[in-house]
């Protein structure tokens, strides 16, 4: 039976991977690959500038090889979950399955990844950090089998993506949703059990206490009503900040970008406990 070793490309706007090797995975820049130190060898070069003319590589471009063996339903099943989790965190899109297959005579046949031609809608860093993250999830959903959380990541990717507002909208509705108890504050209570999920219940996180307090300001300043999510929800859902987001100042961008940036990094570390 042949098997199959698969491996991505991801390009991200920066890329500060130094790590070489992270488990059964291991991660070459546009250089190694075209320089053959990467399991594609002699054909890394060939492969580059196909895909180049057609999509712009870059040397920031992280190639990402797998080094186990599957047969081709599970390398499509890893291969759905390590997009929508690398998506969810960098925005970066994940190009199609590059394989490199070996025949049961012994012979080894070498595939192409396909980019995709579409830009990241917004550029972010890659980091060791991340990238050790993306992994882990990765390899627990696919392991796990946990269908649901791919379904989850599927859709946190779809949010990032999107724009300003829906974005925001929809990441308030799946903390509601996800993190809901008793209450019929709905809102509050989810955000109160992302909280202890996250943070130590018996102590005051400085982190979580600058968001209370950006969140503080920005309910307050854009609607005169202090500590209101459910002002706040509303307001995103019925098109009132879209309408006047050209009136807003400085600090209220600031204040809006500050809270939806640290609530959605809050998610994937929720989630990453559940899972992890």
């Amino acid at each position: 039976m042949n098997k199959y070793s698969p491996y991505w490309i991801l390009n991200p706007l920066k890329n500060d991977i130094d790590i070489e090797n992270y488990g059964d995975w291991k991660f070459y820049t546009s250089k190694q690959v075209i320089d053959g130190e990467s399991p594609l060898k002699d054909l890394g070069d060939k492969f580059y500038q196909i895909l180049h003319s057609h999509t712009s590589l870059y040397e920031h471009c992280l190639w990402i090889f797998n080094k186990s063996e599957f047969d081709i339903e599970n390398i499509n099943r890893l291969a759905r979950v390590l997009k929508s989790v690398s998506e969810t965190f960098c925005t970066s899109l994940l190009s199609h399955t590059g394989i490199i297959i070996t025949h049961e005579n012994g012979n080894i046949t070498k595939q192409p990844a396909n980019p995709t031609r579409n830009k990241s809608i917004r550029g972010e860093n890659l980091t060791n950090e991340k990238l050790k993250r993306v992994i882990n999830i990765t390899e627990s959903i696919y392991k796990k089998q946990l269908i649901e959380y791919l379904a989850i990541f599927e859709y946190l990717s779809e949010i990032k993506k999107s724009s300003t507002f829906i974005s925001e909208l929809a990441l308030w509705s799946f903390i509601e949703q996800h993190w809901s108890g008793e209450s019929t504050r709905k809102l509050d209570e989810s955000l109160g059990n992302l909280r202890f999920a996250v943070y130590d219940k018996n102590r005051r996180n400085p982190d979580y206490i600058i968001f209370r307090n950006n969140l503080t300001e920005l309910t307050e300043s854009l609607s005169g009503k202090k500590n209101n999510l459910t002002e706040l929800r509303n307001s995103l859902a019925h098109g009132t900040f879209f309408k006047q987001q050209n009136q807003w100042n400085e600090n209220q961008w600031d204040l809006f970008f500050k809270v939806h940036n640290f609530l959605f990094e809050m998610t994937l570390l929720g989630l990453e406990k559940e899972i992890n």
